[in-house]
């Protein structure tokens, strides 16, 4: 069917907020309603859903989308109803009335789009139901998968070139966020696309901030950034379970909100973690690269990489997770050789050579991107086919270009080395011999022999790798072979030996991180004697057959594991060590049907959906007409407000059981604390507003900002009064006091201090009050701490065990108890038996010093 830019542009605009295409976007969804097969590129948070969305609302007909992660198809499809759009999809997590009544509309014709594995769709049964109805389109979603030549094969994903038999007459659209030109090939190819229109976007993500970190005080480093970051979403990936378990303790035991997720969890585990990720019940993921496929989480912050990824496609599908919105994210990537030792040891254990060539290969990539001293967006867009020459100005080395140095000497005397012992080995080797280094493969070599033989000892063995690197690195040195890479000279190698080149290569310091941006270390007593050189990829690394390292492939939520296993799908592996531990501290909220007999705290604190559009009705005149005040600036953001809707974004998402961004993405909100809308009109102005969440949503979020505005047109007093029975004298301060002494509240006001006293009474704990009050955990526990100031709670028995309770004050009493209130939190994590959370910690000392101060009365 033909369509015009307007035609295509209004459903674009009524049914998904946007008034305007991203690039390619437009020419795709014409070629499918052309019935074009098409492959699309686009990185992540490219846009790649609408270009096959918006021809299912335009064709007639159901699009079947085949999606690999049962939590992906739940995602995509609960932001489909949450504009209005007739969707659904089929998997084992239905029971069987379910399932029927997705079939019963698929065959009646109310499903605009069908979600489905890729190993459910090829079944006889599924064909036999889309044969009996009209297909618009296939969507085959993360095709990549399709090609043995991917980071992420699925040979499930081959079986799909029969559609083009079994469906001749039905377009199909190919979408991917990474792949290389030998993988685009294969996915033409193996899906038997006819004639298609290939668009391929940039894979530049302009907000994303890459940044490589020396592996050096990790823990130290992590904690800082993490601070810094508070309550932000954040992923830091690992290369094994243990050391995602590990890791996920550690930061809890800090005080920080984290949960792990690999595939030595149970099936129903795992979905708990992501679930809570995903609607903002915890900061950080600690993962293997078991996650994130799934993931459509808009507003993550930061990518930690703990450990080096396998290759780059991995590294920036993995960093792709962060900044969907648009928005600023911060790729780091901890750097150590050592690491290199790790992977080898996980691809000489591959049974195939051509699949362990390739490994060493991609290996071999991730290190050079790691040690290059170029622009790295420029390194790693090179990768992908797309020369850019400019710097991003938004990564570690552009922050802080290094200078370049003459290094001709030095690189004369790697090529001579590598002349003199004959092009057959290593840069490891080759800087040994430098060095003057008396290994046993030197001596049975006798390239103790040579004359270059520690000609190089006035510099160090890290120093020697960096220069060697680099010279291969800008093409002076070349590199031949995948498992045991050798160092050959070429024609520029023999242009500087002949002194016809010079060579001029970078100084590079290693980076640390601080305040979510690299900075250069100082002097050299602050990063240690070996600052700016890189571990030895000769140092001991402990790799035994049993470290449970994971694959991509080794956790796959398929359909059909789901359903011919009972929904279990269980790997070897050890148990959790935090089998229950961190769910102790993070509890699940409580189910409907085990709070039936109370009311909801959400239905306390806000109407009915339907009694709040009987409101805005009644004072939409009103509202209507609220103008912003001279003290609001128009035009720029306010932070206040802001975070007004997003608690009021997590109060709705709570009471409907949806993750936050599927009500509205930050993006939105930050445009609503911008341009302050009042009224319908210029509501449905701000991006991702469509009619049905207008109709849906806008009166309360209207009526948040117009309530916002009158308050700072006509503020509340900044002391008011508390109740009588905490018995507080107020003295003229600005802060509230308990018998003449100042409580520090940092601006708590009255009503936050009687929300949470009020769940505090009902016996919740501070995770499940965070949640009902759409504030972090580091919010409750400060008004908790107040509270218990102002002596308004007097035990802490419904949020801390009694035994931890007793290990606290035993070792605050050891530890002198005069100086509770200096006493550092982590002192007494380290000094406690107990294993307790940085929070509880806090709470405590707060009833100790509340206790202490009146028995000193």
């Amino acid at each position: 069917m033909a369509a015009s830019h307007k035609e295509m542009t209004t459903v674009l605009e009524k049914n998904f907020g946007y008034t305007s295409f991203r690039p390619n976007q437009e020419e795709v969804i014409e070629a499918i309603l052309n019935d074009r097969d098409v492959f699309v590129l686009m990185p992540t948070g490219g846009g790649k859903s609408l270009c096959y969305q918006i021809p299912a609302l335009m064709k007639d007909g159901t699009a079947v989308v085949v999606s690999p992660l049962i939590s992906l198809m739940k995602d995509q499809v609960d932001s489909l109803v949450s504009n209005g759009i007739s969707a659904a999809y089929l998997n084992s997590t239905l029971s069987e009335s379910e399932s029927a009544d997705v079939k019963n509309r698929l065959l009646s014709g109310d499903l605009r789009i069908l979600y489905v594995a890729p190993e459910r769709l090829m079944m006889s049964s599924m064909l036999s139901l889309l044969k009996r109805t009209k297909i618009s389109l296939f969507a085959i979603d993360e095709a990549h998968c399709v090609s043995e030549w991917g980071h992420d094969f699925r040979p499930e994903y081959r079986k799909l070139s029969e559609l083009r038999d079994k469906f001749p007459g039905v377009c199909i659209a190919a979408l991917t966020a990474t792949a290389t030109e030998r993988v685009r090939r294969d996915i033409v190819h193996v899906l038997r696309l006819q004639d298609p229109v290939i668009k391929i976007s940039s894979f530049n993500r302009p907000n994303l901030s890459y940044q490589i970190v020396e592996k050096k005080d990790v823990m130290e480093q992590l904690e800082g950034y993490i601070k810094k970051n508070r309550s932000k979403s954040g992923i830091i990936y690992c290369q094994s379970r243990d050391a995602v378990e590990k890791l996920a303790a550690r930061l809890n035991k800090l005080g920080f909100s984290a949960l792990p997720y690999h595939a030595g969890l149970s099936d129903e585990k795992r979905a708990r973690h992501q679930d809570k990720f995903i609607h903002d019940d915890v900061d950080i993921i600690v993962a293997t690269v078991a996650f994130g496929m799934g993931i459509d989480k808009p507003d993550v912050r930061f990518v930690i990489h703990y450990d080096l990824p396998k290759n780059l496609e991995s590294y920036y599908q993995e960093t792709g997770r962060g900044g969907r919105d648009g928005l600023e994210c911060e790729c780091i990537l901890f750097f150590s050789r050592g690491d290199w030792h790790k992977i080898r040891f996980l691809i000489e254990k591959k049974p195939s050579k051509k699949e362990r060539d390739l490994a060493f290969q991609q290996l071999s990539q991730i290190i050079s991107y790691c040690e290059s001293t170029d622009c790295r967006r420029n390194v790693l867009l090179r990768y992908f086919g797309e020369d850019i020459k400019e710097s991003c100005n938004n990564c570690d080395s552009c922050f802080h270009p290094r200078t370049k140095v003459d290094n001709t000497a030095e690189a004369q005397l790697i090529l001579e080395c590598v002349k003199q012992s004959g092009q057959y080995f290593g840069m490891s080797h080759i800087v040994d011999i430098l060095y003057g280094s008396k290994t046993q493969k030197i001596k049975d070599k006798r390239h103790d022999k040579l004359p270059i033989h520690g000609a190089g000892k006035h510099l160090s063995k890290n120093d020697w790798k960096r220069i060697g690197n680099e010279l291969i690195q800008s093409g002076y040195l070349s590199v031949s072979g995948e498992r045991y890479p050798i160092v050959k000279l070429n024609p520029s190698s023999r242009k500087i030996l002949a002194g016809e080149l010079t060579v001029e290569l970078t100084e590079a310091p290693i980076s640390r991180i601080s305040k979510g941006r690299t900075v250069l270390p100082g002097a050299a007593s602050e990063t240690g004697e070996n600052a700016g050189a890189f571990v030895d990829e000769t140092e001991d690394i402990f790799v035994t057959d049993d470290d449970d390292y994971e694959s991509e492939n080794e956790i796959i939520e398929r359909d059909d594991f789901a359903e011919n296993s009972g929904g279990s799908i269980v790997y070897g592996g050890r148990k959790s060590i935090l089998a229950d531990g961190i769910d102790e501290y993070i509890k699940p909220a409580k189910s409907k049907s085990t709070e039936s007999s109370k009311p909801s705290v959400i239905q306390k604190t806000f109407e009915t959906e339907e009694q709040k559009q009987e409101k805005t009705e009644a004072s939409k005149k009103t509202k209507s007409k609220t103008a912003v005040p001279k003290s609001i600036e128009k035009g720029k953001f306010d932070a206040v407000l802001f975070n007004r809707l997003r608690d009021l974004r997590k109060q709705i998402a709570n009471d409907k059981n949806l993750p936050p961004y599927i009500i509205f993405a930050d993006t939105s909100l930050r445009q609503m604390a911008t341009d302050f809308p009042t009224d319908e009109a210029a509501f449905l102005k701000i991006a991702g507003v469509a009619e049905y969440k207008l109709q849906k949503y806008g009166g309360l979020f209207i009526n948040e900002i117009s309530d916002y505005i009158g308050e700072v047109e006509s503020p509340m007093p900044t002391t008011a009064p508390m109740p009588v029975s905490v018995q507080v004298v107020q003295t003229g301060q600005t802060n509230p006091t308990v018998n003449s002494e100042p409580i520090e509240t940092d601006s708590i006001s009255e009503d936050e201090l009687k929300k949470t006293q009020s769940l505090f009474s009902q016996g919740l704990s501070v995770s499940e009050i965070s949640e009902i009050r759409g504030v972090s955990v580091l919010r409750i526990v400060e008004q908790l701490e107040t509270l218990i100031a102002l002596g308004m709670i007097d035990n802490l028995d419904v949020l801390i065990d009694n035994q931890k309770q007793k290990a606290i004050t035993e070792t605050i009493e050891k530890l002198q108890i005069e100086f509770t209130e200096k006493l550092m939190n982590s002192v007494v994590i380290e000094k406690t038996d107990s294993k307790c959370s940085e929070e509880e910690i806090r709470l405590m000392k707060a009833l100790l010093i509340a206790e202490m101060k009146k028995d000193r009365k």
